[in-house]
């Protein structure tokens, strides 16, 4: 044993990643001999075994053991393993070398590990095998001999040197382990074992200035840590802690610091003493401005028809959407008064215009009030209908231009995307002009003020077509559209 002069051992309980507040034991919490506790302290003393309070005569076991301190400068004089009930020799892998020490003597075996290493054993007493493992990762399988454990066998640490001071924690598995225990194996401490705290499904959902958080709990958590980043897979800031909330079985927290725009991941972990369990699914919400009622408005314009001939008179419906208890309406109204003539307006029962402001270039002004409380809009309501007839051929529009409107305790106004427009495609006649010669003059409108105030069938329909926009009828409209047609030849001798 004069070679291992230097080495010391720590055995750490692992109250690591995942744990419990006021954990209840079935049993008597199996610890090391001496110190009566799971941290084991030693001053030299080289090959001093130091073992736990029970031991196994059949069976497979698992536990851990950290390495917290060691105060020699030439690596950790401990050895981790285990020894029989008499501690008259030991199975150990040693710190400061990797190797492996028995009764057989010494054997290079696995890497060295140093503080802060975990060190997991697991043991098949019914086999004789024993497998160590550095934080997590198998160093290798090793089978012992019969006669060295005649009568059963204890996890076991064993100091290496007779100076230096050096320290170790056991988890026998009253806390949860770090590492997960091998298939088929049982904690050490298998009266007082504590299964992992598990992992949550998380869910986020943006509100105004604030993100909703729900979560399914996790097995064996007592409390929950929130992490928060704006960058898609971390690094997570933790935003709150000891989240206990509960809401109809889901675990819920709200991000109040959240910025309106910004999109936010989140993560959750199931907390139990000390220990935190594993990250949720990461889960993202980009918080917005909530919309208030009526600040969405749509002005509406639903002309009756597609299309229309020069002549033919057509309507355009006024609605409001998206609003709730509207009691006031002013807005403003264009229209292609180059292609359609306005004539008028017809008031929808409920509702009745106060203002109407015609500037005769195609722009109408409207302020129109409900007539009682029952007459508010709050649904898809139409509240006025505009007439007009078309003049001339093209395609044409009838657009709301602005809008703004009231309920009882403030108005609004109509967002430009939202106020609406409606076109309609208004074609020519099915002839030319008025005396066919295949271009609109002023000869064409002399014929039909010849004819003015006649019906159709009192002109001379051999040599022309006075009724042009073939309402049996010669009037003031067949007149206008002459004259636009006029306007619009280029090859009228005035224009040249």
């Amino acid at each position: 044993m004069r070679d291992f002069k230097y080495i010391s051992f720590l055995l750490v309980l692992v109250f690591s990643v995942l744990g419990f507040n006021n954990v209840s034991h079935a049993a008597d919490l199996i610890t090391w001999s001496t110190s009566k506790s799971l941290t084991y302290q030693i001053n030299g003393s080289a090959g001093k075994i130091e073992k736990a309070t029970a031991g196994k005569t059949s069976g497979k076991w698992y536990w851990e053991v950290k390495v917290d301190k060691e105060t020699a400068t030439n690596g950790v004089k401990w050895m981790i393993g285990i020894t029989n009930d008499k501690s008259s020799t030991y199975f150990a892998y040693v710190g400061f070398s990797g190797n492996q020490i028995s009764s057989d003597g010494i054997k290079p075996f696995a890497a060295t590990y140093s503080v802060g290493d975990i060190i997991s054993v697991a043991v098949d007493v019914d086999n004789r095998t024993i497998e160590w493992s550095k934080n997590g990762v198998s160093q290798g399988k090793a089978t012992y001999k019969a006669s060295d454990f005649p009568a059963s066998v204890f996890a076991a640490i064993i100091s290496a040197s007779d100076s230096d001071s050096r320290v170790a924690t056991a988890n026998f598995g009253a806390s949860p382990f770090k590492y997960a225990i091998p298939a088929g194996y049982k904690a050490y401490d298998e009266d007082n074992y504590i299964s992992p705290v598990g992992q949550s499904t998380l869910k986020a959902t943006a509100g105004d200035s604030q993100v909703n958080l729900s979560w399914t709990p996790a097995d064996q958590a007592s409390s929950y840590t929130v992490k928060r980043s704006t960058t898609a897979g971390g690094p997570y800031t933790s935003i709150a802690k000891s989240v206990t909330a509960n809401v109809y079985n889901q675990l819920a927290y709200t991000d109040t610091t959240a910025i309106n725009g910004t999109t936010y991941y989140y993560t959750v972990s199931g907390v139990n003493n000390s220990s935190e369990g594993p990250a949720s699914n990461e889960a993202s919400a980009t918080p917005v401005a909530a919309i208030k009622p009526n600040e969405q408005a749509i002005l509406d314009v639903a002309i009756e028809k597609e299309k229309a001939k020069v002549g033919e008179e057509f309507t355009a419906d006024l609605s409001l959407k998206n609003v709730n208890d509207i009691y006031a309406e002013d807005f403003v109204i264009n229209y292609d008064s180059t292609l359609m003539q306005y004539l008028g307006y017809t008031e929808i029962a409920g509702y009745k215009v106060y203002n109407e402001t015609n500037d005769n270039k195609g722009t109408l002004r409207f302020i129109v009030a409900s007539q009682g409380k029952n007459h508010g809009i709050s649904t898809d309501t139409l509240f006025l209908t505009l007439k007009f007839k078309a003049i001339a051929a093209g395609e044409g529009k009838v657009d709301s231009l602005t809008g703004r409107i009231a309920d009882t305790k403030q108005e609004y106004d109509i967002k430009p995307a939202n106020a609406l427009q409606d076109t309609i495609l208004i074609e020519k006649p099915s002839f030319l002009d008025v005396n066919r010669s295949g271009e609109y003059t002023l000869l064409d409108l002399s014929i039909d003020a010849f004819y003015f105030g006649l019906t159709a069938a009192d002109t001379d329909k051999t040599l022309y077509d006075a009724d042009q926009t073939e309402d049996n009828q010669v009037g003031d409209d067949d007149l206008v559209y002459i004259v636009n047609q006029m306007l619009a030849n280029t090859n009228y001798n005035p224009h040249k």
